[in-house]
């Protein structure tokens, strides 16, 4: 009942800007359609929709520090479906000032706020000084990485979007006066609606081909499946530890529970390899942590992983490769096998020229990288293939230094491993506390992201349009809530 009186109390202020919401609705789209036109229905039909949502999160944004918190962070994952409606109809530019209109909007609330004495930024000084004193390093070394690139416009625009707007919203979730654990709940609930509605076009597209084209063939890009897949893991504990415990999830329970049920139909139309052995440590740690509820745990392992091991053994290069293996006695049997493992793991180098050419940028640009983004700029310059173009390195850790050098990444790794160190000491010193909250699901969510972003390839920002930041965003938000001192007494 508390979470429908909060959206009618969204509702309600949005009726009170009704008419400024119907004029910007009605001009926008209709300049869609004289854009767009019926050449591409698909893509006028999603602008209906998502256009709504841009116009009525923009205004909600401006009701109160809180509210504009909470649509800040469920905004971010959907803004790139703008993006790519905008890059369809080679609007890139326009797309991208969408972040900035959101990111401007965000900072009205939280100056009100500070006039108002709702802040205590001298927490940056004195309880969060570590935190302070890394933003500061990191945003110095990219603003030199930034100089030194061949794209320096383009440079500085990346870090302006993916590290001054995402430590801006980190600063405003610390410094908030009233920032208790529900202010921070309420956070991680809107930041998981939004991931999940985020892989919408991707289970649509997906089960579309299905039915009518028989395969099983994804979105590419910053709605695909790959990239998508790198952020949604670090929230899905969050979403299975808060769906299957009312106690955890409270008032938001059901919709965790259907968020759940939409990331099941995502995940078993996927065929990742990297993302099934990651999501297996997700849930054999949720196991253990949870132990209570591991029989549920069971039953949704049993959907997922079938249907994803199903996928993954039906991949066209999967399906080459057990097709050139003959079996045909106990001994040929024993063959068979090592040569079918040595084939996999043959096939799981396909990385490595990508990663050869990482290396050799490192080589040449160590201490600054090349630029933010700017991995494309050198692709063909280090012998890339020109018919296969790569953005980013295909690895979170090679596409750090590449881009942003090894002083930037050793800091920012040394950062999240003291954080994470911190969180697992915090846990074993306090054994009569319940860190299922936030600790547990943000150290086993930024782990696996790791795990899936150096076997797989993932990065934090997509720089080539459509542009997308969510990873860095979703990274840095569930680090905050690792950090915030939880844990309620079992006894």
């Amino acid at each position: 009942m508390e979470f429908i009186e909060e959206l009618k109390g969204y509702f309600n202020y949005l009726k009170k800007n009704m008419y400024i919401i119907l004029g910007l609705y009605v001009v926008i789209e209709l300049g869609l359609f004289i854009k767009i036109g019926t050449s591409n229905i698909l893509m006028f039909l999603s602008s209906i929709f998502v256009t709504l949502f841009v116009i009525c999160s923009l205004i909600l944004m401006f009701k109160d520090f809180i509210t504009a918190s909470k649509i800040y962070a469920i905004s971010m994952p959907i803004i790139p479906m703008v993006f790519y409606i905008m890059h369809r109809l080679n609007m890139d530019q326009i797309g991208q000032v969408l972040y900035i209109v959101y990111f401007a909007i965000y900072l009205i609330p939280m100056i009100r706020g500070y006039k108002r004495g709702e802040f205590d930024f001298s927490r940056l000084t004195i309880k969060y000084k570590k935190i302070s004193v890394i933003y500061v390093i990191l945003l110095i070394l990219a603003v030199m990485s930034s100089v030194r690139s061949i794209h320096v416009l383009e440079a500085f625009k990346l870090v302006l979007l993916s590290m001054v707007t995402v430590m801006t919203y980190s600063i405003g979730m610390l410094c908030y006066k009233k920032n208790n654990k529900e202010f921070y709940k309420d956070i991680l609930f809107y930041l998981c609606v939004g991931v999940t509605l985020s892989s919408i076009p991707d289970i649509t597209v997906t089960i579309y081909n299905l039915i009518f084209r028989h395969n099983n063939q994804h979105l590419y890009g910053v709605l695909g499946s790959n990239f998508m897949l790198g952020y949604t893991l670090i929230v899905i504990p969050f979403i299975l530890l808060y769906a299957l415990n009312k106690d955890l999830s409270g008032k938001y329970n059901k919709i965790y529970k259907l968020l759940l049920l939409i990331q099941v139909i995502n995940f078993c139309g996927q065929k990742s390899r990297g993302f099934l052995f990651a999501l297996a440590i997700c849930f054999f740690v949720c196991i253990i942590i949870d132990r209570k509820n591991w029989k549920k745990y069971i039953l949704i392992s049993i959907v997922l992983f079938s249907c994803m091991t199903f996928n993954v053994m039906h991949r066209w290069d999967m399906e080459d490769l057990t097709a050139g293996i003959n079996l045909t006695a106990p001994g040929g049997i024993a063959s068979g096998n090592a040569k079918l493992w040595n084939r996999l793991i043959n096939e799981t180098k396909n990385r490595r020229p990508i990663w050869a050419l990482a290396l050799g940028m490192i080589n040449d640009h160590t201490y600054l990288g090349v630029g933010p983004g700017h991995f494309k700029y050198y692709y063909l310059q280090y012998g890339g293939n020109p018919k296969k173009l790569y953005i980013d390195a295909h690895n979170i850790v090679l596409d750090l230094v590449t881009e942003f050098g090894i002083v930037f990444s050793f800091t920012f790794i040394l950062a999240w491993i003291g954080g994470l160190l911190k969180s697992v000491l915090d846990i074993f010193k306090n054994k009569k506390k319940d860190f299922k909250e936030f600790k547990w699901p943000a150290i086993i969510g930024t782990l696996c992201l790791f795990i899936y972003g150096n076997i797989t390839g993932q990065s934090f920002i997509s720089s080539a349009n459509p542009l997308s930041v969510v990873p860095a965003f979703v990274f840095t938000v569930v680090m905050i809530l690792m950090i915030y001192p939880e844990g309620k007494s079992t006894n």
